[in-house]
């Protein structure tokens, strides 16, 4: 299955991470040593998926591509679909972070860095 995000497809994906943090609440004890470290597990869990890839067509899709990307990424996001090309499963999803490049030497290719938070908007 191709990856996507709402209804944008992600061209060839090259890879896929995806790291869910526990953000546990850590606190020493004074003049103990790390086994007597109080940790508790109050703040939920958190994942952040990091997608790279490539992106290929004319110079006008290349174009509309990193537009409509861009256009998800507005200030006022609502959650998204991301559909994953590693494990199948849909995400719900909001864009943190999107990075794209384009070389001169191929004019109908423009590689991306997309990092995504799963959760729902507010």
């Amino acid at each position: 299955m191709a990856a996507s995000i709402g209804s944008k497809s992600l061209g060839t994906v090259n890879s896929e991470s995806s790291t869910k943090s526990s953000n546990l609440f850590n606190q020493p004890i004074p003049f103990s040593d790390s086994d007597a470290t109080l940790i508790m597990d109050l703040m939920g869990t958190s994942r952040t998926i990091t997608v790279t890839g490539v992106k290929t067509g004319t110079v006008a899709e290349l174009r509309t591509f990193v537009t409509d990307i861009e256009g998800l990424q507005n200030g006022e996001q609502s959650s998204l679909t991301f559909v994953s090309s590693w494990t199948n499963v849909n995400k719900n999803v909001l864009i943190q972070e999107f990075t794209h490049d384009k070389s001169e030497a191929d004019e109908n290719r423009v590689s991306y860095t997309l990092t995504l938070l799963e959760g729902q908007a507010l």
